[in-house]
């Protein structure tokens, strides 16, 4: 069962970290962090319940509430776009902007510093 991790810092969680964390839920199959959000593999359904029920609004920094929830599948007739060379100093909210000109922006995210 893949689970979404919300309000990860990904500059400073790692995998390992994260796998700890759920591992005594039962069997972490991988573990995918992004800059403010994870992704967890469960192999059991109900190890990843547990695992949500029990760490939903847990802090694994201080001040810093996770979201654990299962992960939903991409909205029908979306697409996901990779738009390269942006300037650092551009924003989620300016290049929405600029998109949304075009048709409905269901996500947007600016990811710095991959380099």
């Amino acid at each position: 069962m893949k689970i979404f991790v919300g309000n990860v810092d990904g500059a400073d969680t790692t995998p390992e970290e994260l796998a700890a964390l759920f591992a005594p839920y039962g069997t972490v199959m991988s573990c995918a962090v992004m800059k403010q959000f994870a992704f967890v593999h469960m192999r059991e359904n109900a190890g990843a319940l547990r695992a949500i029920e029990a760490l939903h609004g847990h802090e694994l920094r201080p001040g810093r509430a996770l979201v654990v929830e299962m992960s939903r599948p991409r909205p029908l007739n979306t697409w996901k776009i990779f738009v390269g060379n942006v300037s650092a100093a551009c924003t989620s909210q300016e290049l929405r902007s600029l998109f949304e000109r075009r048709g409905r922006v269901i996500e947007c995210d600016v990811v710095k510093g991959l380099r």
